[in-house]
């Protein structure tokens, strides 16, 4: 069974939303192995806290993580949005922190990111690119519960919370693989109104407009408080061969309307996304 780290890898919102909440872990920290592990994750639409961004824009993140046996850890992101202006990349995300274990059942992260966004931001920009994230996760033998918490800071602050809960079916030496496992989940999503904006999307609320790649972006002091954004059920299957695993989820995404969002309809969406990881 992988490390916590790699665990924290696979999809849970996935990156689809982006810049996500840490999936449940599926596995305990690993506090004899020093890893890497190579990513790449492919939405097939792009939503973040309930909110789709772009119209059926894809997205791509490749990243990749080294993880320390003391439980440090860092991950270089890219990200590619198909909805922003040539050459559609949006930006690059370096994250620091550390993960271990509290209990045999109990483990936790703690970390810091920094977003580059390209083109870079000016003086005028007001998007918020640093974020704190304090997130744990607890076994409950066939479920295991996830909180995520985030406070994003700049020249604007904003926050959001995570609640999730996971089930897990898994098979091991089935078919070929090491490890087949389907793992369904719900999760509930708080924010307040400038989260949305967090990542130069396309989506817009009052007071808020970001459009990074024709350099227009408007916010105000996020005034609104925590308020409830969406839920979120997942389906992911992921297998296991050697330094392998692949996972192939799907989502369907529920948003709740607030008095932040535009007049335009706010409907559910579905999608599936994938992820291929490489741990050496």
């Amino acid at each position: 069974m992988k490390s916590l780290l790699v665990a924290l890898l696979l999809p849970f919102s996935a990156l689809a939303q982006i810049g996500a909440p840490p999936p449940i872990a599926l596995a305990t920290h690993d506090s004899t192995a020093t890893n890497w592990t190579l990513s790449l994750l492919a939405d097939q639409r792009t939503f973040y806290l309930g909110r789709e961004y772009g119209d059926h824009a894809y997205s791509l993140l490749p990243s990749i993580t080294y993880s320390h046996p003391s439980g440090f850890y860092g991950t270089l992101s890219g990200y590619y949005f198909h909805a922003s202006e040539p050459p559609r990349y949006a930006f690059t995300d370096l994250e620091l922190g550390y993960a271990n274990d509290l209990t045999k059942h109990w483990a936790y992260s703690l970390s810091y990111d920094r977003i580059f966004f390209s083109p870079p931001l000016t003086a005028t920009d007001k998007l918020i690119p640093n974020g704190l994230e304090a997130y744990t996760t607890y076994d409950l033998g066939p479920l295991q519960a996830g909180l995520d918490y985030n406070f994003f800071f700049g020249k604007s602050t904003a926050q959001t919370i995570a609640l999730a809960l996971r089930a897990k079916a898994h098979k091991t030496h089935w078919l070929g693989f090491d490890e087949v496992s389907l793992l369904p989940g719900a999760e509930v999503l708080w924010g307040s109104s400038l989260a949305l904006a967090r990542y130069g999307g396309t989506y817009s609320t009052t007071g808020i407009t970001t459009v990074r790649g024709r350099r227009k972006t408007t916010q105000t002091t996020d005034s609104q408080p925590m308020r409830l954004l969406g839920y979120e059920l997942t389906l992911p299957l992921a297998i296991e061969r050697g330094p392998f695993t692949c996972t192939l989820t799907g989502h369907y995404v529920v948003p709740c309307r607030t008095l932040s969002d535009p007049a335009t309809p706010l409907p559910p969406g579905a999608y599936l996304s994938a992820q291929v990881d490489f741990s050496f």
